[in-house]
């Protein structure tokens, strides 16, 4: 039986002795019977058993973003650069990324210096940050910057080549 319903039957019980035991009329009491109280269990609907509501499982589906490690770097990207010191000369680069979670390697072509032409790129990408060097022999450029979708552009130090630095843009594809 349910223990509400044994609760119900028990309060009925209780209540019926207690206003049996109160109801004399104020004469004096002569002996009388106690009230006979008959119980009658109702009968019991079985309750069915609950189910589980099925909660939806997180999709696999990606959410669209804008950030670039979402998207990934790897690949193709053409830029040109523009030197602010000591000089203003200027010229292009083609740059190809392999990309594992926010590290980046690959290779480099620059033209328009006699400086650094070619050369390997390590670096890292923290949300839309990317940060990356290219080294030939003794010469290296580091370049930082910022991405917005299939753009960046950032700042560049080319110590070993006469103290230069500047600004690039680059375009993936």
């Amino acid at each position: 039986m349910k223990p509400s319903l044994l609760r119900l039957i028990a309060l009925v019980a209780a209540s019926a002795m207690l206003f049996g035991a109160c109801s004399s009329s104020g004469a004096t009491a002569s002996p009388t019977a106690s009230p006979t109280v008959v119980l009658t269990a109702l009968p019991v609907t079985p309750t069915p058993a609950p189910t589980s509501t099925a909660v939806p499982s997180p999709s696999s589906t990606p959410v669209p973003s804008a950030s670039p490690t979402a998207q990934g770097l790897a690949g193709l990207w053409n830029g040109t650069w523009k030197d602010t010191s000591p000089d203003t000369s200027g010229g292009t680069f083609a740059v190809t990324f392999a990309q594992t979670a926010g590290s980046l390697s690959g290779t480099i072509v620059v033209h328009g210096t006699p400086c650094l032409t070619t050369g390997t790129v390590t670096g890292t990408i923290t949300g839309s940050t990317i940060s990356f060097g290219a080294v030939s022999g003794q010469v290296k450029i580091t370049y930082d910057g910022t991405i917005s979708g299939n753009k960046m552009q950032g700042t560049y130090a080319a110590p070993a080549c006469g103290d230069a630095k500047g600004g690039w843009t680059a375009t993936k594809g």
